[in-house]
């Protein structure tokens, strides 16, 4: 491994490290010119625990050090005012969409593409944060950049950060006590210098360009907000400037193949590689496993898929020009949870399924069912308690389930949820999960959730396609407070799912009143959900016969 300060075209230099493959018989570095991938990173460039122990490289999901005997090299660069880069960093680990840091990938990647040890083939790697930096990368089309492998990124940033339009859901940085040491401050001292710069003073230099570094882009309640917190005037409006689905022209037109990895154990940024795959004119690829978020680990314990070997498939193919057939399978690959053994693994040509069919299952007096309501007057009330755990069952909350399940029955893809609701406050947070409930009353799920603020709830026609999905506006101009006691529609959708849900058991919805992100009312307010011939409130579930 090797490191050192590579400059940008404004001058400010970025630290990477470097790793080559070594001749097994003499322990030489090899010297042919070899395809290069690379990661794009906030969370330190060389120690992925942030405790100078484990190597970024060695750790980080997808593990690209495990390909470099392979005939590649690897490499990681810390984001531009982070860690051992020079500059100025704002919005942390989405830095990379500032004005000033927005040529920073192309320029890493061109750098890359001109050394005498690379063969000019250059492709990314990383998840989250990283998964992301790829999707900003692409939005500039490095010419060099051939293909990358984004996982667990969002396609469209406002639902990632204020999901439902519940502002506050994903929590925000937390209050210093006096005395302890800022973000910024911690990341410094977890820093690691360059080769050349055998006395840190190169780091010291950089660090000093850190001051004011903005962690945060503010409380951005709207999709449509602007930032007071950030300096760059063309960043303000953030959610819009953040987000790859502003740039589908730029990225399609890239023409930079994309192999999209997510887990279906993961929160709001589940959706995101769903809507990019049917947005996206490229050749891409979408696997969804079983684990949680950047969690790969899951996958292989329980059905020994190693994602390290499918990423080393698809660079093969677009830097090696290995023609191994992985464009040829089917686009889409996904895990199924109680599948028979053998099967967990399936394969479809595109997404949502073709053999979807979408059934509609009506709240009843604690029912879900097929049968729509007959009568009037038909609700459930509740006060509202403010617990921050979707799904669980307690006071609060309302459950509707369905009959013990005849026969297996398939659920793969978006469900939605149409809600007839009432309160006696002007607004309200509503949250939907599904959950799989056995014959001895064992109850599990996996971040199958929707959740909706009322006062946020009016559709409109999405900027891009969104799956037949209901797309809200989330425009402060189109805030829409409830009238106490007066009945309103939400109609919202909840993250995706594959599952069979066995014989036996029963399918059954949780609606909750409050999560993070929910204001405290006192009194607390009481809530209505309507379920009469003239208020039908259903869940919609994708059904695979």
């Amino acid at each position: 491994m090797s490191s050192q300060y590579v400059e940008m075209r404004d001058g400010t230099k970025l630290a990477i490290d470097i790793y080559r493959p070594k001749d097994t018989i003499t322990g030489e570095v090899i010297k042919t010119p070899l395809p290069v991938i690379w990661m794009h990173t906030p969370y330190n460039r060389r120690y992925n625990d942030n405790r100078k122990g484990a190597l970024t490289v060695d750790n980080y999901a997808g593990t690209a050090s495990r390909l470099i005997k392979y005939g590649y090299v690897a490499a990681t660069v810390d984001f531009r005012g982070l860690f051992a880069s020079y500059g100025h960093n704002e919005g942390y680990n989405r830095g990379e969409w500032i004005s000033s840091a927005r040529n920073d990938a192309y320029d890493i990647t061109e750098w890359l593409a001109r050394q005498p040890w690379s063969n000019g083939n250059i492709g990314m790697w990383g998840c989250s944060a990283t998964g992301g930096s790829q999707m900003q990368a692409a939005t500039t089309a490095p010419p060099h950049l051939k293909a990358i492998f984004p996982m667990s990124f969002e396609f469209d940033v406002y639902d990632f950060r204020v999901p439902g339009g519940i502002a506050g859901a994903r929590g925000g940085v937390r209050p210093r006590r006096p005395g302890d040491p800022s973000p910024q401050e911690i990341r410094d001292a977890l820093a690691a210098p360059v080769d050349a710069d055998t006395d840190s003073m190169l780091l010291k230099k950089a660090i000093a360009e850190h001051a004011g570094t903005i962690e945060s882009e503010g409380d951005l309640p709207f999709r449509d907000s602007y930032s007071e917190n950030l300096t760059d005037e063309d960043s303000k409006q953030w959610w819009i400037k953040s987000s790859p689905s502003t740039y589908l022209d730029q990225i399609n037109a890239s023409g930079i193949a994309m192999y999209m990895a997510v887990n279906w154990d993961e929160g709001s940024t589940k959706p995101g590689p769903f809507f990019a795959i049917n947005n996206f004119t490229i050749p891409a690829k979408l696997i969804i496993g079983p684990g949680v978020h950047c969690d790969w680990a899951t996958s292989e314990k329980l059905t020994g898929f190693d994602i390290t070997v499918e990423e080393r498939r698809f660079f093969d193919y677009w830097l090696k020009g290995i023609d191994n057939g992985i464009m040829d399978e089917d686009p889409v690959y996904y895990y199924t949870y109680n599948a028979p053994e053998g099967s967990e693994w399936r394969s479809a040509k595109k997404w949502p399924l073709q053999e979807e069919k979408r059934v509609e299952y009506y709240l009843g007096d604690g029912s879900l069912s097929t049968t729509e309501p007959t009568g009037i007057n038909k609700k459930d009330r509740t006060i509202v308690t403010y617990d921050v755990r979707p799904g669980n069952v307690t006071d609060g909350k309302l459950v509707y389930e369905t009959a013990a399940l005849s026969e297996d029955v398939q659920v793969t893809g978006h469900p939605t949820i149409n809600l007839w609701v009432s309160s006696t406050a002007t607004d309200g947070d509503f949250i939907a999960s599904i959950q799989d409930v056995a014959p001895d009353s064992t109850i599990s799920s996996y971040n199958v959730y929707g959740q909706l603020r009322a006062s946020m709830r009016k559709l409109a026609e999405p900027p891009y396609n969104y799956l037949g999905l209901p797309w809200h506006s989330f425009m402060q101009a189109d805030v829409m407070p409830l009238v106490p006691g007066e009945p309103v529609e939400l109609v919202f959708p909840i993250l995706p799912l594959s599952m069979i849900f066995k014989a036996g058991h029963k399918i059954q919805l949780v609606i909750s009143f409050s999560g993070r992100g929910t204001p405290r009312l006192d009194p607390a307010p009481e809530v209505t959900i309507y379920r009469d011939a003239s208020h039908k409130s259903y869940l919609t579930l994708p059904i695979i016969e």
